[in-house]
């Protein structure tokens, strides 16, 4: 029997064997990290996708809602521009199930939809390859399922629009649209929480495949790595010329604190070390005399390729140029370094090294790029000046914010976005804070290039240097528009009847106090008018309250028309309105504005097919004549309307 002999190979030969096995496994998991990745930047996506989603619906539903209490026909286009949202991804989704796929409408619906256009392929791929996965079959049924509720939404919109729009509004058929509007956000809702929880699932999935096959493949070529090793180690002769090296030459080298220096060999072999390049990698010199530590067990599996063609360098010209490596610490972090090494003189097994700690320089650099990355990514608008409050500095998001581009703005002073509403006195303020403080934050209202005003939440920081000495102010701006609408809304609700739009009691008697101490200030007069619907209960019992409403609805309406711009029609509760006539000049005054206002009222009204006609009592008080305080105003004009009322005429009854 014959036996076949393998070739032998050299050292050299060993070695680059080695080193390509570990060139390959490393390309090898580098695929599967590539392909692990995009997998997840699918997952990722849809993620996102889903919160533009849910985000759109939920701004959908929201100024819908809002259109209905205000008719706002910006609000009902921000409603329809939400919508548009909702629709490109349906578009997307509907190009992808063709067959072959849409991807012109894909890409179309998808920016529609506001994904971001990087985003896009990876969101193809996802959803075309895992289609069929159950999970993706799952999302993909619940993304279907919006469908049928966005169409009802769309059906509400037209509901409440038409009844907005309608003559005779009917105030209940819009609470029942609300209403329904409301159950409707929460059934979308609860599918905006199922995608969410379907793609988490999945997520996990394919995590746990893709990591399974990781393994299985890390296991089959570590094996191989390990049998291979073994074999060339085996193979490696012990016989090595040791370096040597003037000892009182080393010593000094040693004894070096700026710089690391080794004497390497080839195979990773660290015969000695000064103690900064121990202390840089966490060992001590035990491990020097254990072999422990050894210079290619330390580098990780992607530097070593340029290790090998430092290698390459150094056997060619005896040097290789200084490259940036890391070195795992005794601990298991990485140590950023920057080396250079020379082989021995006529020595192809050894060299010296030469290394310097870069962790400082490499903590320094990523600091400065997250703050760059902070500053340009930040949605608040960011500003940024030298000592002499000059801007040298703004992000994007400020430009967007303001309508100014960065060269317009560097050079100039903060002052150019101001826009006169916020006082001196305030901004003297401001920068008495600031120096006292190094900090100061509030509330302003700034101009935009195009003239356009724009509330501003303001944070403005001093930053000193390391002799605390002032080099730049750091301003941060968020535009609040939305929050001072929204405040403005709430107190028009806490300070107005519902109903008919009038104001309510807590603002009549803010007016009234205000009224007395003006009247009292100037020597001047006003008058309270308290009105009380006569017939109006009849009209309740026999037409409904529906109908009673549109009455008083109406009736607020020809006040508000009758009286001067600067009186106050308020409606108390029921039927039962009061006025603040300001600036009269007595009794005959208030007498000649009350006529014509009673004849408005009593005139007949036309409501829901019905003829209408109503009476009104009136009362009426002076100041100073029948009280200098708003509790004896009222209760004189109220006293005034009742004995008006028991006398059954509308003529005005002085006291």
């Amino acid at each position: 029997m014959v036996t076949k002999k393998f070739p032998t190979l050299s050292t050299e030969g060993k070695v680059v064997f080695i080193i390509s096995l570990f060139v390959l496994i490393s390309v090898l998991l580098g695929g599967m990290i590539f392909w692990y990745g995009s997998i997840f930047d699918g997952v990722r996506s849809y993620v996102r996708g889903e919160g533009l989603w849910a985000k759109a619906q939920k701004d959908a539903v929201f100024y819908l809602d809002s259109y209905s209490y205000n008719r706002s026909e910006s609000d009902y286009n921000a409603y329809l521009q939400a919508l548009q949202v909702i629709n490109g991804d349906k578009n997307a989704r509907l190009a992808l199930l063709e067959s072959p796929p849409n991807y012109e409408e894909v890409r179309k619906g998808f920016l529609q939809g506001q994904n971001h256009p990087d985003d896009i392929e990876s969101m193809i791929e996802f959803f075309l390859t895992f289609q069929r996965i159950s999970y993706m079959r799952d999302a993909i049924f619940t993304w279907q399922s919006a469908d049928q509720m966005i169409d009802e939404l769309k059906q509400l919109s037209e509901q409440i629009r038409i009844e907005l729009n309608a003559a005779n509004s009917n105030t209940e058929k819009i609470i029942e649209l609300r209403q329904r509007l409301q159950q409707l956000n929460g059934q979308l809702h609860e599918l905006e929480n199922r995608f969410s929880l379907i793609l988490s699932a999945g997520a996990r999935w394919v995590k746990q495949a893709t990591w399974l096959a990781t393994v299985l493949v890390l296991i089959i070529f570590i094996g191989i790595a390990l049998l291979v090793s073994r074999q060339i180690i085996k193979g490696i002769t012990k016989a090595e010329q040791r370096l040597l090296i003037s000892e009182s030459r080393f010593r000094r080298l040693k004894e070096s604190n700026t710089i690391g220096i080794i004497s390497w060999r080839t195979d990773g072999v660290i015969e000695e070390a000064n103690d900064l390049f121990l202390t840089m990698t966490g060992y001590d010199r035990s491990d020097i005399l254990t072999g422990a530590l050894n210079w290619r067990d330390i580098t990780p599996v992607e530097f070593q390729q340029r290790d090998q063609q430092a290698i390459r360098e150094l056997l060619i010209h005896g040097r290789c140029e200084p490259f940036e490596k890391v070195l795992i610490h005794k601990l298991g972090h990485w140590v950023p370094i920057y080396i250079g090494s020379a082989m021995l003189a006529g020595n192809q097994e050894q060299g010296i090294a030469y290394v310097m700690d870069l962790s400082e320089r490499k903590k320094a650099e990523q600091q400065l790029k997250l703050a760059a990355t902070v500053f340009a990514a930040s949605s608040d608008g960011i500003l940024i000046t030298d000592s002499s409050a000059r801007i040298v500095s703004v992000n994007q998001a400020l430009c967007a914010m303001t309508g100014y581009t960065e060269g317009e703005l560097l050079g100039q002073p903060p002052s150019i976005l101001q826009s006169g509403y916020t006082t001196g006195e305030e901004y003297s303020l401001m920068w008495e804070a600031l120096n006292k403080s190094g900090q100061w934050q509030g509330d302003v209202i700034d101009r935009k290039k195009n003239g356009a005003l724009i509330p501003m939440r303001v944070s403005i920081n001093q930053v000193k240097d390391a002799d605390h000495q002032l080099t730049h102010y750091v301003a941060i701006l968020s535009d609040i528009t939305e929050r001072k609408a929204t405040e403005e809304h709430l107190r028009h609700i806490a300070l107005h009847d519902p109903l008919t739009g009038l104001a309510n009691r807590v603002l009549f008697n803010d007016r009234l106090e205000q009224a007395i101490r003006l009247a009292a200030r100037n020597n001047t007069k006003f008058a309270v008018l308290f009105l009380d619907l006569d017939k109006f209960k009849p009209v309740n019992d026999l037409f409904g309250h529906k109908t009673g409403d549109k009455l008083l609805q109406k009736v607020a309406d020809r006040l508000t028309r009758s009286v001067r711009e600067s009186d106050t029609v308020t409606r108390l509760g029921g039927d039962e309105f009061v006025i603040l006539f300001e600036n009269i000049t007595g009794q005959k005054m208030v007498e000649k504005l009350l006529s014509p206002l009673v004849d408005t009222i009593c005139s007949p009204y036309h409501i829901d097919e019905n003829d209408i006609e109503i009476d009104v009592s009136a009362g009426i008080s002076v100041y100073p004549d029948h009280g200098t305080d708003a509790k004896t105003l009222l209760h004189h004009a109220d006293t005034a309307m009742y004995e008006a009322k028991e006398a059954k005429g509308n003529a005005l009854k002085s006291l």
